[in-house]
């Protein structure tokens, strides 16, 4: 079997092993909570942690940032114009899944076991950009839609400050910007706790995986995929031609574009509208679109 096939193969057995126990009722519902919180708090911050301890300094590199940045604000802007005639509500879910990416739990982990340390120093600085949309404006353009209320700075700092995978980037690129190093065994520690992200957040995914379908979903949800994926396929074109990236960057931020949709998505859909099983539905077609997405990238892209 091609070894870059191979990888993804894999993590697709995972999430479909870790959905089948579900459905047999030899995991609940309530244990993915938990493994999200292990990644979240434990492995990915470790991965991260470890991917920097290898980073040198590359000025051209913090321009992701600005790319999860861009990519965030023209699916916003696309997204409110093809969906400009519908109510509020639909509006409101249009911003919060046509952008977005759920990169932590869903991209690292093939990231991280195709490219190490260097490819999580990539997309943890666009990531960085994407968080900083994802918790910032998307979140306070969405709510403000749908509900009439402006979000105060302090609430989306709040929820910036809260996440311990933005809180690791920032501290982790000051100490790359001070040439600060942290000690080895310190390093070897992240790295050995880190190399557990993989499999937690595949089962993580497996477990939350659940596509329940009702009449008149896939139509509501289909302009969102479409400016999803087919924005994706134009942003890794332009980045593949236009930029002077290295092929390990541009195969990462191809990745990185066909993320699925950010798992806070759902949650600010249900708090702000009446769309939150259509946001959960949404979410988890592109789960399974970006996966199969996974499948055919990772080969042709490496080949």
């Amino acid at each position: 079997m091609n070894s870059n096939l191979s990888q993804p193969l894999l993590f697709l057995s995972i999430i479909l092993l870790a959905n089948l126990l579900k459905r047999a009722k030899v995991f609940k519902e309530s244990d993915a909570q938990v493994l999200s919180q292990i990644t979240l708090n434990i492995t990915l911050p470790a991965a991260i942690v470890a991917g920097f301890s290898s980073f040198r300094m590359d000025s051209s590199l913090f321009l992701l940032i600005l790319f999860g940045i861009l990519t965030n604000v023209i699916l916003m802007g696309l997204a409110y114009l093809a969906l400009r005639k519908e109510s509020k509500d639909m509006q409101a879910f249009g911003l919060f899944n046509a952008s977005t990416y759920n990169i932590g739990n869903f991209s690292f982990p093939f990231v991280q076991t195709l490219f190490g340390g260097p490819g999580l120093v990539a997309a943890a600085l666009f990531d960085l950009g994407n968080a900083l949309m994802t918790t910032g404006l998307v979140y306070s353009v969405g709510t403000s839609l749908a509900t009439n209320k402006k979000q105060s700075i302090r609430d989306i700092l709040k929820k910036l400050l809260s996440s311990m995978p933005f809180i690791t980037y920032l501290v982790m690129i000051t100490l790359a910007l001070a040439d600060i190093h942290l000690p080895p065994f310190l390093t070897q520690w992240m790295d050995a706790i880190g190399k557990a992200n993989p499999i937690v957040a595949m089962l993580m995914i497996g477990m939350m995986l659940e596509i329940r379908f009702e009449k008149g979903w896939l139509k509501q949800a289909m302009k969102v995929i479409a400016i999803r994926y087919l924005c994706a396929a134009l942003f890794s074109v332009l980045v593949w031609n236009l930029t002077s990236f290295s092929p390990m960057v541009k195969v990462t931020l191809a990745l990185l574009f066909f993320s699925p949709v950010s798992s806070v998505a759902t949650a600010y859909t249900q708090r702000c509208t009446d769309k939150g099983k259509l946001s959960s539905f949404t979410s988890s077609v592109t789960v399974v679109l970006s996966t199969l997405s996974f499948l055919i990238l990772v080969p042709l892209l490496n080949a």
